[in-house]
Formats: structure tokens, sequence, C-alpha cells
């Protein structure tokens, strides 16, 4: 496995796998409805907007991309996603490493995201802290999610 920057090349692959990914794994503790409002088929194009503004990185193997995350220049993660037929491997802990690694370079004295019903576990097994449990609405659909904080 290698992790490297995010290229441009990249996004249609992260759409992807983050697309597939929401709708397997996700969709056990999401109803479909807020499993579509969360990655629609047809996504809009702020996600690229967001994701070239971001630090972003890739794992991939022998040119298939296993996961991704991106991250604020403030310190929020905002997204964190293994390919489905890839979890509990190691790739989000190498992931989340880098973008703690890099954090620290900046100077940043924690990491914040909004984890999932679904990805809470393995943010608390990495030292994140529930700071608070939100009903949040995407596309006029709310959802539960947690806001998680880590001190570096």
């Amino acid at each position: 496995m290698k992790i490297r920057k995010a290229t441009r090349e990249d996004e249609d692959a992260i759409w992807t796998l983050f697309y597939e990914t929401v709708h397997s794994v996700n969709s056990r503790d999401y109803s479909s409805e807020q499993i579509e409002a969360w990655a629609p088929e047809n996504p809009s194009w702020s996600w690229r907007d967001a994701l070239r503004k971001n630090i972003s990185y890739v794992v991939e193997e022998k040119g298939k991309l296993l996961g991704f995350a991106d991250r604020t220049v403030q310190g929020f993660l905002e997204g964190l996603y293994v390919h489905k037929n890839y979890q509990g491997k190691g790739i989000a802990t190498l992931l989340l490493e880098k973008m703690e690694e890099e954090a620290k370079l900046l100077g940043l004295k924690e990491i914040a995201t909004e984890g999932s019903i679904t990805a809470r576990p393995f943010f608390e097994a990495k030292g994140f802290t529930c700071v608070q449990k939100q009903k949040k609405n995407l596309r006029g659909v709310s959802f539960i999610n947690y806001i998680m904080k880590k001190t570096l």
C-alpha cells in the first residue's frame, strides 16, 4: 500500500469509493433515504471544490484506490473513507496518522470531525472524544452524527 497526495485525476475514483462505501458500509446504521441524501447518485460539484481546497491523501495498491481522507488547514477532518472491500486492513489508521502528522506540522493542537454512527467506534479507538451528538440536516433529510475531537 502506498499513501500519496490526492490529485485531480483521482477525483472520479474518490467519488466512486465514497458512494459505494456509504451505500454499503453505512447502510447498517442509516436508512436508505439518509444514505441517498449523504451520497446521492448525481453529486453536486461542490465536493470537488472542497477536496481541492483541503489537504487530501489517498491510499492505493496496484493502481486501485483503497481509501482517502481530506482535512482543512484548520484541522477539521472532512472525510475519511475506506473502500467497502478493504475495511479493517489498517487503511483508515494510515490515513488518520498522516492527517494528524500534517496537522502537527502546521502547529495545530487538535483535530476534529463529524463522525457517523458507523465511524464513531473507530474514532474513539484512535483517541477522539465525542463532544456532542447532533441531528444533522442534509438535502432535507435528518440524521445523527457526532462532533468529535482529539488533542494532538
